[in-house]
């Protein structure tokens, strides 16, 4: 499959190294000669220094022959002129552009200039905080489209998992769970089986039904809480849109921000949410608010050093949950370590977006785990699947590649190697990024 990206930012750089290690075609357009730079010294693809809306890159990037082609600059309007051109030149089945501004969807048909698939990072990343939330914020959290979720877990030295292995973390618990993946302090990322022992400075995702999921949640030391009292640091369209999206349920909503006139904007609109004018890092504005006593604190200015410090400076004063915006690769691994309790990335929540439309059809849904390392995906199973009518153990699955849960008849199930997979059958997998490939092919 061969594939256009336009843009070696973040999104764009993340994206074509997953592909391109699950052997897909890839080629990268980037003007800016350092990023160009960047990417073809650490990236086995094909790297075009040049603009994504002139016809020529275009066609040195191969577009003649491509089947996908992906706008992720950090213009909205290179990206749509460019998928634009790309309609009216090129037979490319396939067009998905980024949109930071969601007024554009309002002035255009997307389908009449040739545009397939819209993302806004923004709205995906609001979504995914709004998830986190109604699930307890307790951790990072994948909801799947049945009652199975995939929890993510660091593990201190005070864990009751520290230094048990697998089979006896499930045989003191007595539950129906499995730990999908384990990222280590080293860097290292396994698929476990029963034998593998959990250390300290791991990093766990665990799959269960919810209920199981909150128990567990339970036993390694975080009770469950009532979510009413919520602090949202940053207006930007991420906390306007996590704000809107969690009022309700007699919460008590409030949103800090530093510019004033931003602050009187989300006054008038939000009337029930309210609004205080202040920096997220001001000591004495968390006393004189009374932020330690607020349920959850939300992190989403535009800095990420803020609002990795302020949600640490937030647990560290009492709060009882805290969730962080952040995409530096080094301060999502700080703030694992550092008892913040989820965490959001806006480049990995495009990401999955994309990935999720790249992979459509029997595949239902798609998740990035370990930033990148990993996927869960969530499969339809077909009468021409290769896995019908076969157990688990009878499918010879890649070494790295784990079904960890089935939907059957609006039954969640937790399977082991005897189950045998039938048709219309909803099946979650977890499989580092090398066998995706090898699963997208079976499936």
């Amino acid at each position: 499959m061969n594939i256009i990206i336009a843009g070696a930012g973040g999104v764009g750089y993340h994206l074509a190294k997953q592909l391109s290690e699950e052997r897909k075609n890839i080629s990268i357009i980037e003007k800016d000669a350092d990023k160009a730079n960047f990417a073809y010294e650490n990236l086995d693809c094909l790297v075009v220094h040049g603009e994504a809306t002139d016809l020529n890159t275009l066609k040195e990037a191969g577009c003649d022959k491509a089947y996908m082609f992906i706008a992720v600059t950090n213009s909205d309007e290179v990206n749509m002129i460019s998928c634009l051109i790309v309609a009216q030149n090129f037979s490319i089945p396939k067009k998905i552009v980024r949109l930071r501004n969601v007024k554009y969807t309002r002035y255009f048909t997307l389908k009449k200039i040739g545009i397939d698939y819209v993302i806004n990072p923004e709205v995906e990343a609001a979504k995914s905080i709004i998830n986190t939330v109604n699930f307890g914020a307790s951790s990072d959290v994948v909801v799947f489209g049945i009652d199975i979720q995939m929890r993510g877990f660091y593990i201190d030295a005070k864990s009751p998992f520290v230094n048990n292995s697998i089979h006896e973390i499930r045989h003191s618990l007595n539950k129906h769970f499995v730990i999908s993946g384990i990222k280590r302090e080293s860097g290292e990322f396994i698929i476990p089986s029963g034998a593998t022992v959990v250390k300290e400075g791991d990093y766990i995702y665990i799959t269960a039904k919810q209920s199981t999921i909150n128990e567990i949640v339970e036993y390694i030391g975080k009770s469950s809480i009532n979510i009413k009292n919520i602090a949202i640091f940053g207006a930007g369209d991420i906390g306007i849109m996590t704000a809107a999206g969690l009022m309700g349920n007699r919460r008590n909503i409030k949103i800090i921000d530093s510019d004033y006139e931003r602050c009187k904007k989300v006054s008038d609109r939000l009337k029930k949410v309210t609004v205080i004018n202040g920096e997220a890092n001001d000591a004495e504005l968390f006393d004189e608010e009374g932020i330690k006593e607020f349920d959850v604190v939300i992190t989403a200015t535009d800095n990420e050093e803020i609002n990795l410090i302020s949600a640490l400076y937030a647990k560290n004063m009492g709060t009882k949950r805290a969730i962080a915006l952040l995409d530096k690769i080094n301060y999502i691994m700080m703030a694992n370590k550092f008892d913040i309790d989820a965490v959001v990335s806006t480049k990995l929540t495009t990401v999955n977006s994309i990935l999720r439309f790249l992979r459509k059809g029997k595949i239902l849904g798609v998740y990035s785990i370990f930033s990148g390392d990993a996927e869960a995906l969530e499969v339809l199973v077909s009468e021409s699947s290769k896995i019908v009518n076969k157990t688990i153990k009878d499918l010879h699955l890649p070494q790295g590649c784990l079904i960890v849960a089935i939907e059957r008849s609006n039954e969640n199930l937790i399977p082991d190697g005897n189950f045998v997979i039938k048709e219309n059958d909803r099946v979650v997998i977890f499989t580092k990024k090398e066998h995706i490939s090898t699963v997208e092919k079976i499936i």
